[in-house]
């Protein structure tokens, strides 16, 4: 605990491209930042950098990791797509590899040992050194997040969310404003403008979750050193068991 406490130790996170569970993730990444006091490196998918935006997520990144070594936010432009990076896993440099959430693509590849993106070479290089690694699915869920929108049947047309995003990141089409996704930075300004309540964001939707996809996580669950958990709450349990109980 002492030794925690002192910010001594270091864990991953790896960050794919998906919505479910994101923004769980995200809190309980920072309340175990806080709490224990570790240095987190967060490594993203490029699926991930874009999600990450349109979930209005940077800000509370940058928290998590602030910069520094071993603080850093690990990106395609600054590891390669070699992931230069992931040679810490088989120096032992972290204690823990945390991956959440991890799409269905992402999945697929670790149980098949395909290793060629960010993710998925920073796990295959953590097995390979010892470094346990927890991986939360997205396809465990049946439900959700998506990002924000514009309700076109509550829409007046009335364009003010148009001026008031400061991005500039609502178009018109047919007559009525939508939000470009690839510019959008989740920062919910036009859900405060818009007086029809017709743009929503982080709604939970019901989803269908395919029998391909759970085949796979069950494959996922009989790889040694993989713990696989069913939602961010679990995280912190798993860290503590781990790591301050190893």
């Amino acid at each position: 605990m002492i030794l925690l406490m002192s910010g001594d130790v270091r864990i991953a996170w790896g960050v794919t491209g998906s919505g479910t569970y994101l923004r769980e993730t995200f809190d309980v990444m920072l309340s175990l930042k806080e709490k224990y006091n570790v240095k987190i490196t967060t490594f993203l998918s490029e699926a991930a950098e874009e999600v990450i935006r349109i979930y209005g997520l940077s800000d509370l990144l940058s928290k998590i990791s602030p910069g520094g070594y071993y603080e850093e936010v690990i990106t395609t432009s600054n590891t390669g797509k070699s992931c230069v990076h992931s040679g810490r896993f088989n120096r032992g440099q972290y204690k823990l590899l945390i991956v959440s959430p991890a799409t269905s693509n992402t999945v697929a590849k670790i149980v098949y040992g395909i290793a060629d993106t960010i993710v998925t070479t920073i796990v295959s290089q953590a097995l390979k050194g010892g470094t346990p690694v927890i991986i939360l699915p997205s396809d465990l869920s049946t439900e959700t997040t998506i990002p924000c929108r514009i309700d076109r049947d509550k829409c007046n047309a009335c364009m003010v969310c148009i001026d008031g995003c400061p991005y500039k990141a609502i178009d018109v089409v047919e007559g009525k404003p939508r939000i470009n996704l690839l510019v959008c930075r989740g920062c919910m300004k036009c859900v405060t403008i818009c007086s029809e309540g017709a743009i929503k964001c982080w709604e939970r939707i019901s989803i269908k979750v395919r029998r391909l996809d759970l085949e796979n996580i069950s494959k996922l669950r009989e790889i040694e050193g993989i713990h696989v958990i069913s939602n961010p709450r679990e995280i912190i349990s798993k860290f503590i068991a781990l790591i301050l109980h190893d």
